[in-house]
């Protein structure tokens, strides 16, 4: 496109004044419907932050929660009811034993599929699939010799909020 400009103005010279017309920027000439239109969004964000403090009682999405809070909940959300009945302790850890073992298992595989392939990269992978393998087996470790609330905290982490264990 540049060798098809410079031909038609003649050298660089003339590319150069192309160029520079088409950068010429026009302001808008009426002020006024600037000022109307700031207006007009100031008036909208005012609406909105008065009518964001209203009941929402009638509201459609609201609806769900009353047909819960009728049918003898208390309203509290499905992970807070999860939190509120967790098992003991000691089930809570063998739980998180056999998460975690199963997380192991299943990496293992992958290592050896990946190694078995020997794709370009693949010793990155492995390597940081064994790293995280070794960070696993560390807190089974550690999962002996936590304390409840920790245990807790990892329990909920996992099962409830379904994350990663690392």
């Amino acid at each position: 496109m540049g060798s098809l400009a410079s031909k038609e103005t003649g050298g660089s010279g003339g590319l150069e004044k192309v160029e520079r017309s088409k950068l010429i920027v026009a302001q808008p000439k009426q002020l006024k419907e600037l000022g109307q239109i700031l207006d007009t969004i100031e008036s909208l964000s005012q609406r909105v932050s008065e009518g964001s403090g209203e009941d929402r009682s009638g509201d459609m999405g609201s609806a769900g929660t009353m047909v819960g809070a009728g049918a003898g909940t208390t309203g509290m959300s499905p992970r807070d009811e999860a939190i509120a009945h967790l098992p003991a302790a000691a089930v809570m850890q063998k739980q998180l034993e056999e998460h975690i073992r199963k997380e192991v298992k299943r990496l293992n595989r992958e290592a050896k599929l990946i190694a078995k392939q020997g794709k370009p990269g693949a010793a990155y992978a492995l390597n940081n699939l064994y790293a995280r393998i070794r960070r696993l087996n560390a807190l089974i470790a550690e999962l002996f010799e936590a304390s409840v609330e920790v245990l807790k905290r990892l329990f909920i982490r996992v099962f409830i909020d379904k994350q990663p264990v690392i």
